[in-house]
């Protein structure tokens, strides 16, 4: 796996789908809940916010099960259905 700034979520990094061979490939960065937060709270009100982060991190694999999607992917399609989109 490919050290990035623990504290920077790189949107276009692949996303971690639970299987510990596709997470250890190059360009997989690891998502914890400080960093859904930080992203979702440019996108719902606090409270909202805090239950996504909440959600998210402990549904996050669900949404990548395949590992072909980036964490901008996961993130985006994760806040859609939240929202009921």
């Amino acid at each position: 796996m490919t050290v990035m700034n623990p504290e920077r979520l790189d949107l276009n990094a692949l996303a971690e789908s639970g299987d510990s061979e596709l997470d250890a490939r190059d360009g997989v960065q690891e998502v914890t809940w400080s960093m859904i937060l930080k992203y979702a709270l440019d996108e719902l009100p606090p409270p909202s916010a805090e239950a996504f982060a909440d959600w998210l991190n402990r549904e996050w694999y669900g949404f990548n099960e395949g590992g072909d999607l980036t964490n901008g992917e996961v993130l985006s399609g994760a806040l859609r259905q939240w929202r009921g989109e």
